[in-house]
C-alpha cells in the first residue's frame, strides 16, 4: 500500500514536472516571436490590411492559413517621379525573393538597408555575426525559408547604399541609450506581460500544437505569423515619443540618400527596405517629398497552406 502511494506520487511529480517544462518551452517560444519580430525591423501582421500596411496574413473561406504578403506601394510627384517602397522580409520563401530580384533589376535605382559601409558586400558585412544576423539565420533554418542577404543580388549597378555605418548606428544607439539586446529584451518583457493579461492559456495550447504537430515546420511558420499579427505595436512602444535608431534615424539617413538621387535626376527608384520601416516612410514621401500614393501590389511572401 505505501509503495502504490510512492508510486502514485512519482505519477505526480513527473506531471507537473512536464507541465512546468511545457510552459516554459512556450514562454521561451513568446520570447523568440517578439524578438524575431524585432530582427525582421518591425515586422507587423494585420489579418484585415488598412492602407498604411505593409505586410498582412490572408485566410481561406474556410480560415485556414493560406499566405503572409508584403506590398509594394508607388508613389508619385508633380514632376514625374515614381518611388516604390518594396517591403523586404528577411527570411523568406526562395520563391518570394526571386520575384523580389527580378523586380529590382527592372529600377533605374534601388536603395537598399545594411549596416556597414558603403561598398561593402553583404558577404563581407557578414564577416562578423552579429545577434540579428545569428537570430535570423537560426529562424531560417527552423521555418524551412531562405535568407535575404544569400538570395538577392546585391552586385547590381543600380543598387544604391542607404543606411547608417556600423559606427553612426553604434553612436546612435549611444547617444539615444539604446542596445539591441536591450531592446529585444523589453519586447520579451512585453509579450511576457500582455501573455500574463489574459491570453496565457491560449498561446500555451498553441505552443504545445506545434511541439506535437505532425508538420512542426508548416505549424511553427503559422504560429510566428499568428503571433506577429497580435504585436503589431511592439516596435512603437519600444521606440517611444521619439522613435528609434532601428527605424527612425535609419529611415532618415535612406531619404537623404533618396533626396541626393532625386537631385541627380533618378526618375524610377526602389527602396528596399523592412516592412517595419515602411509606414514612416510612408508618412514622409508625403509630408516631405510632396508626394501621393497610386498603387498597392501584394507579393506572397511565406506559403502557409
Amino acid at each position: 500500500m505505501i509503495a502504490a502511494g510512492a508510486r502514485r506520487h512519482a505519477r505526480h511529480a513527473r506531471r507537473v514536472h512536464n507541465d512546468a517544462m511545457m510552459r516554459a518551452r512556450a514562454s521561451n517560444i513568446t520570447g523568440m516571436v517578439s524578438a524575431f519580430l524585432l530582427s525582421l525591423s518591425g515586422l507587423a501582421v494585420q489579418a484585415q490590411a488598412d492602407d498604411g500596411d505593409y505586410i498582412r496574413q490572408t485566410r481561406a473561406d474556410d480560415g485556414a492559413p493560406e499566405a503572409l504578403e508584403v506590398a509594394v506601394a508607388g508613389f508619385e510627384n508633380a514632376a514625374g517621379a515614381r518611388i516604390d517602397l518594396v517591403s523586404a522580409v528577411h527570411v523568406a520563401d526562395r520563391a518570394y525573393f526571386e520575384a523580389i530580384d527580378r523586380r529590382l533589376a527592372d529600377y533605374e535605382v534601388v536603395l537598399y538597408e545594411l549596416v556597414a559601409e558603403p561598398g561593402a558586400s553583404p558577404a563581407s558585412s557578414g564577416a562578423r555575426p552579429s545577434m540579428v544576423g545569428l537570430l535570423q539565420g537560426g529562424m531560417k533554418n527552423a521555418l524551412g525559408l531562405a535568407f535575404q542577404l544569400d538570395e538577392i543580388d546585391y552586385r547590381r549597378d543600380n543598387m544604391v547604399h542607404a543606411d547608417l555605418t556600423p559606427d553612426a548606428f553604434s553612436a546612435s544607439m549611444r547617444d539615444r541609450g539604446e542596445s539591441v539586446m536591450g531592446m529585444m529584451f523589453r519586447g520579451w518583457a512585453l509579450a511576457m506581460a500582455e501573455q500574463g493579461a489574459g491570453n496565457a492559456a491560449g498561446q500555451e495550447a498553441d505552443f504545445i500544437k506545434v511541439l506535437f504537430a505532425d508538420d512542426r515546420q508548416l505549424a511553427l511558420k503559422r504560429l510566428l505569423a499568428a503571433q506577429l499579427s497580435e504585436q503589431a505595436d511592439l516596435l512603437e512602444s519600444l521606440a517611444g515619443d521619439d522613435g528609434s535608431t532601428l527605424i527612425t534615424v535609419r529611415n532618415e539617413r535612406a531619404l537623404e540618400v533618396l533626396a541626393d538621387q532625386l537631385s541627380a535626376g533618378a526618375r524610377d527608384v526602389a527602396i528596399f527596405y523592412g516592412a517595419g520601416h515602411m509606414p514612416d516612410f510612408e508618412a514622409r514621401l508625403v509630408e516631405d517629398f510632396g508626394m501621393r500614393k497610386v498603387s498597392t501590389e501584394w507579393l506572397e511572401a511565406w506559403d502557409l497552406r
